[in-house]
């Protein structure tokens, strides 16, 4: 049974579809073009220019800035790297930890526990003082 509403994905995919082939014909129509072609390769050379001029400031005010810039902290991470494999080669393979006895000797403050003798009972109920209560009457 088909549904009464149209499918909003079908629609969107049909949308889609139709753009990319006209910008398609589009583009290829216009690449034929001397003029466009001409204007293209301006504006990429005029955009690399930009990019480097501002790679040049920011790498400036890093600079005077004492900070570091990105190609900096790429080669301190290349020799520290390079750091790590030169150690990694000087150390020997790591084995497994050697089992390490078991421990029979008990420590001081036990073994005089043990040796100590044992307190003495606790007096009956009624020989023992009584507590005060820390609890506030009518509160």
């Amino acid at each position: 049974m088909a549904s009464p509403f149209p499918d909003p994905l079908q629609m969107w995919r049909e949308a889609v579809t139709k753009l990319e082939s006209e910008v398609n014909s589009l583009a290829t129509g216009s690449t034929k073009s001397q003029d466009v072609v001409r204007a293209l390769h301006q504006f990429s050379n005029v955009s690399l220019g930009i990019e480097q001029v501002f790679e040049k400031v920011i790498g400036e005010y890093l600079r005077r800035a004492n900070l570091p810039s990105r190609k900096d902290v790429m080669e301190l991470a290349a020799s520290l790297r390079r750091i790590e494999d030169k150690v990694d080669r000087l150390l020997p393979v790591e084995s497994a930890p050697a089992p390490r006895p078991p421990r029979t000797r008990r420590p001081a403050s036990a073994a005089s526990a043990v040796v100590a003798e044992p307190p003495a009972a606790e007096p009956p109920a009624a020989d023992r003082p009584k507590r005060r209560s820390t609890r506030r009457k009518g509160g």
